[in-house]
């Protein structure tokens, strides 16, 4: 084993603001693309929208900060606009933007639009119909030009498990629910349309025929929709050219272009690295180019359309994001987050160079690196191989294999590099059994095994303690002893737990909140938080070193800053615009990770 050849990635030093990142890495995350009738391609980002020349898209021919990041984008019929659903971790809006003219409007907010924005432009383009993520959901028109909102309509209950939707020229919509679709009418009639579900989700309406995300074809036989020959294989979503001839059909390894006049594939490229997962429109086409996101690479692929055997270029500098943060000297190692069910990456950034270099082990569960950067502890399974923790130094060389009776699970080390603690489940019958297991380097056995039965677990180690929370049982062991410092039971959902360097406190984040734990006193704390426009449950929880502050990434994008002596809330910082995934506290600073593909620094924070 060993690591890839070196790479670079972007790192963006800011202007060191307080309460403000002060440096990010990575550009990034594609989401969404689109071409203009000059043929430019249009990508809209996790951070900013920018413009390209698709034959030589490096370095792109303008940039938009649009306060948030894209999530859904569709070109506008006149061919010189985009229209964008973008969300921060304040709310969300539609925007309009005309690159060539360097204009951005902004159409209407919203608190939040769900998981991902469902809407579609009339095929005149001068209307914009959406579905308002909601109890009950419900359907809104609005005006292109000025963003007045023209008629509201209420939809089935079923209508919150759709994918996309489609307006005819009449102004009759098509939406897909979770077992069935419906036809929507402008005075607010509903009628059943059997043929879509939640994966044949109409987006395209032309001729009196319908298109879906998957590919298939649906025209009028005597009134009624009846299916026809579409693509052959199943798409994952599906994007509209701006002059409506083209649309291009994504998959996890095929993008495919469809003539809507010619009712024919014409462009096919088969490519592992597509891979899928992520919010947004993945493939858009013009008259003479194809674009693509490899979700696996966090790359754009371009090709000319009339070549699809290899892209002629490729657009770089984003990121996936990353599960977990570690610091040893100038150097940060991540655990990538790849798309669902793809492999885990170590990847490991030089902080000042930006040069990176990954590391591939089976697929990577979890990893620990030791502060000094020459121990890497990495729990994978490898195909057809039992789950094991591996010892890596510095080179990635393998110095020991434990095999462990789990299907899974997280590992931990202590801040002091003295101690690493592994986290272990296994499927059962009824709850999986779970067991939390530490040691010191260079043992051959495990100082305490704590065991329980829970799908809800956590681990943590400092310099002199270890807490474990299985299910609803918080316990804290002094390392080194078997007699716990703290017992207690806390009736929540734990999706992350953090320990203090001292060992005083005990952090969770959990579905009901967040709460905060003494462990000398037993004294069970809630931490309020206002984080504005919908509920939202923490996802990570750290500590600073000194354990004055402790910090809460949210789904939305913000960090709650709460102080450890009294559990109040001093601050929320607004900096990605998806999902936190990792924080630490490194070098006197908090960093954080996001969905949005960005791992950012923060300055100043009191």
């Amino acid at each position: 084993m060993s690591w890839d050849p070196p790479d670079l990635v972007p790192i963006f030093r800011r202007y060191a603001a307080p309460g403000a990142p002060i440096l990010q890495i990575f550009l990034g995350k594609p989401h969404a693309l689109a071409f203009l009738a000059d043929g430019s391609l249009v990508v809209g980002g996790s951070r900013e929208l920018t413009v390209h020349d698709p034959a030589a898209p490096t370095p792109p021919r303008a940039t938009f900060d649009l306060d948030g990041g894209v999530e859904w984008m569709t070109a506008h019929p006149d061919g010189v606009s985009v229209v964008a659903a973008v969300r921060n971790s304040r709310g969300s809006a539609v925007v309009r933007v005309w690159p060539a003219a360097g204009k951005i409007v902004r159409l209407f907010t919203a608190p939040s639009f769900g998981w991902m924005f469902i809407g579609n432009l009339s095929p005149d383009g001068t209307q914009l119909v959406w579905r308002r993520y909601g109890e009950p959901p419900t359907l809104h028109t609005v005006d292109v030009e000025t963003g007045a909102e023209l008629r509201e309509l209420p939809l089935p209950q079923a209508t919150m498990r759709a994918a996309a939707l489609a307006v005819r020229p009449d102004g009759a919509v098509y939406i897909n629910g979770e077992e069935g679709g419906h036809l929507v009418h402008p005075d607010g009639r509903v009628e059943a349309c059997t043929h879509f579900d939640s994966f044949t989700a109409p987006f395209f309406v032309a001729g009196g025929g319908v298109m879906t995300i998957n590919g298939r074809r649906f025209g009028p036989v005597e009134g009624k929709l009846e299916q026809f020959p579409g693509l052959k294989d199943s798409a994952n979503g599906g994007s509209i050219s701006h002059d409506r001839r083209h649309l291009t059909f994504h998959a996890a390894r095929f993008v495919q272009v469809w003539d809507v006049l010619a009712r024919s594939v014409i462009f096919s490229a088969d490519r592992a690295a597509l891979g899928g997962g992520w919010r947004g429109q993945a493939a858009a086409a013009s008259a003479t180019h194809v674009a693509a996101i490899e979700h696996l690479e966090a790359t754009v692929a371009i090709w000319r359309i009339d070549q699809p055997a290899e892209p002629i270029a490729k657009l770089g500098g984003y990121g996936q994001g990353a599960g977990r943060l570690s610091f040893h000297g100038d150097s940060l190692t991540v655990k990538v987050l790849l798309p669902l069910h793809k492999q885990h990456m170590v990847t490991e950034i030089d902080l000042q160079s930006g040069a990176a270099q990954s590391l591939r082990v089976g697929q990577i569960h979890d990893f620990v690196r030791t502060r000094d950067g020459q121990r890497i502890v990495a729990l994978r399974e490898g195909y057809h191989q039992p789950i094991g923790v591996l010892h890596l130094d510095a080179a990635a060389a393998e110095l020991e294999e434990i095999e462990v009776k789990a299907n899974g699970g997280a590992l931990a080390l202590a801040p002091n590099d003295a101690t690493w603690g592994f986290l272990g489940y296994r499927y059962t019958d009824r709850e999986p059994s779970v067991q939390a297991q530490w040691r010191a380097f260079g043992a051959t056995k495990w100082a305490k095994t704590v065991k329980g039965h829970s799908h809800w677990y956590a681990l943590e180690l400092c310099d002199t303690a270890a807490a474990v929370m299985i299910g609803p049982d918080l316990s804290v062991f002094p390392l080194g002893k078997s007699k716990p410092l703290l017992t207690t039971s806390i009736a929540v959902t734990p999706r992350a737990l953090a320990l203090s360097r001292d060992g005083a406190y005990v952090g969770l984040a959990c579905d009901e909140g967040i709460r905060l734990v003494h462990v000398a006193s037993g004294v069970i704390t809630e931490l309020k938080y206002g984080i504005g426009h919908e509920p939202h449950w923490p996802k990570c929880i750290c500590f600073d070193e000194r354990g004055v502050w402790v910090f809460v990434g949210f789904p939305n994008g913000a960090i709650t800053q709460h102080r450890v002596a009294t559990g109040a809330l001093v601050a929320v910082l607004h900096g990605h615009n998806d999902d936190v995934r990792a924080l630490a506290w490194h070098d006197g600073s908090l960093w954080s990770s996001s969905e949005d593909g960005t791992i950012l620094r923060w300055g100043d924070l009191g």
